[in-house]
């Protein structure tokens, strides 16, 4: 008998399933597909079912698990699943919550003002009337149950290009559809806006159709790739007037079940309680993770393979917004929270324990001048024990600059004048060679214009202007020179000083 059972093989499913078997809970979800069932893995305590049910099929799976409660997780669209599943629990005596899938901004209707050719429809019939309009090749991204009405509009007729899951029987039904060969893409999502942006091409869509699906669905990734390749998007409406919890909430009421002292059985082997299995384990993985990531200069290009495949295995992501934005290819499908500071960061994560293996990300390096070291500074103070830390280095400005400008950067002091005191003479005249990272009210042309009044005008400036971006700039000259050049963000600059022939300019 399961202590939860949960419908869906979603995103959301799969993730709430994990958790629960994570703290010991044993945990019983239904899938329609083989395919649902593959995905969902294997992990102790938690079983599948698969095939597809209807209202009494649904009342006789809780009869047979007797679950204590019921997560309906199935996809925002599966109005009529929704309605069975709540039947039969009604009839069962089961408690049942429904998870809602969190609205991204462009589902609360900021995609109006963003993406201008967006058509928003409460039907599949609405939007065929819309794609009736010209004879261009459809990419239709709204899953396999929809195709079946799609595919006897005779003005679709040819021009439909599918992407489902890979799934046998989804395939065998698009085939019995007469969509297959190159109009039937199985893939599994959700998909970066650059993955969709290459689908769109490759086909040569002309329309792009989706569901109002959520973050977790890839939703703002398709509109963005409609958006930058100028093709027009049609969205169906997801069902009005949705009431349930967020992924958030479902996580502690599961957290909720787990603690609680009933001796109900947490695992298939009889007599084991919970609380007696989440004490066999080991220390460490009882932990929480926690990675701290340098993701180097730009746009995150400069992200190791080790980091990559970190951000991919991790729950949450949190950072600066510019870096979130940065790192957005790699981290679908997953929860993101705007946090830099450390102790804001640390708050977040301890009010926020369903999150098991956060991820930190960093400009540049950790080691250098990184908000890292301020997060482990407080981990420590506070003694925080509760998370396993790791560090995933990245490439730092100074390594980043000095490859751009063909030098060896070992005789370089590395010095920082981004948001604190920095005095550029004096290292100057002790190392000669200097690093610092600009920001703050100390701009290029300001810093230029200090060092000329300083006697130090013919120090020779190279400067890395947005490195790592596609308007990356890089220009040299003396300070005398650049003391003229505006107030620009993200500045780095390497200064050489030639004490020898400093002449009687100091």
């Amino acid at each position: 008998m399961a202590k939860v059972l949960i419908f869906g093989g979603t995103t959301e499913g799969r993730a709430l399933a994990e958790y629960g078997a994570r703290q010991g809970i044993s945990v019983a979800v239904s899938v329609v597909s083989e395919y649902g069932k593959h995905v969902m893995g294997n992990m102790a305590g938690l079983s599948v079912r698969c095939g597809a049910l209807d209202k009494d099929g649904i009342f006789s799976l809780l009869e047979e698990e007797k679950p204590c409660l019921v997560l309906d997780a199935t996809h925002p669209h599966a109005v009529t699943v929704t309605g069975e599943i709540m039947w039969a629990c009604k009839k069962a005596g089961v408690r049942c919550l429904r998870v809602v899938r969190d609205m991204t901004g462009e589902e609360a209707g900021e995609s109006e003002d963003r993406y201008k050719a967006v058509f928003w429809v409460h039907t599949p019939g609405e939007a065929a009337e819309i794609l009736a309009r010209d004879q261009k090749p459809v990419l239709f991204t709204t899953g396999s149950k929809e195709l079946e009405f799609f595919a006897e509009v005779e003005k679709l007729r040819g021009r439909i290009y599918a992407r489902v899951l890979p799934d046998s029987q989804v395939l065998a039904r698009c085939e019995q559809l007469g969509i297959r060969g190159k109009h039937l893409i199985a893939m599994q999502g959700p998909f970066s806006e650059e993955m969709n942006r290459a689908l769109i091409r490759e086909i040569g869509a002309g329309w792009l159709v989706t569901k109002e699906s959520g973050s977790r669905g890839g939703f703002e990734e398709k509109l963005a790739a409609a958006g930058s390749c100028n093709i027009p998007a049609v969205v169906i409406r997801r069902p009005d007037s949705e009431e349930g919890i967020s992924f958030e909430e479902a996580c502690r009421e599961l957290l909720c079940l787990a603690e609680e002292p009933d001796g109900t059985a947490a695992a298939e082997e009889p007599g084991r309680t919970a609380v007696a299995e989440k004490e066999e384990l080991s220390e460490k993985d009882a932990m929480r993770g926690l990675s701290l990531i340098g993701m180097g200069m730009g746009t995150g290009s400069q992200l190791t393979v080790e980091a990559i495949r970190e951000l991919e295995q991790c729950d949450v992501v949190l950072g600066a917004g510019r870096m979130l934005a940065d790192i957005k290819p790699w981290i679908k499908g997953k929860a993101v929270k705007e946090r830099y500071l450390g102790k804001e960061i640390l708050d977040w994560l301890l009010a926020h324990p369903i999150y098991r293996r956060a991820a930190v990300v960093y400009s540049g390096d950790t080691g250098f001048y990184s908000g890292c070291g301020s997060l482990l500074r407080i981990l420590k103070e506070q003694k925080e024990e509760e998370f396993l830390v790791r560090i995933f280095p990245g490439i730092s400005t100074l390594s980043c600059l000095s490859a751009r400008l063909g030098r060896s950067w070992e005789s370089i002091h590395p010095a920082s004048n981004h948001g604190r005191e920095c005095d550029v003479e004096a290292l100057l005249e002790k190392y000669g060679h200097v690093f610092l990272l600009l920001g703050g009210e100390e701009g290029l042309g300001r810093l230029c214009e200090r060092l000329d009044k300083s006697g130090m005008g013919n120090v020779q400036v190279s400067a890395g202007v947005r490195l790592g971006y596609p308007d990356e700039r890089i220009f040299t000259g003396t300070a005398r020179e650049l003391k003229g050049s505006e107030k620009a963000s993200l500045v780095a600059v390497i200064l050489d000083w030639d004490r020898s022939e400093a002449g009687d300019e100091r």
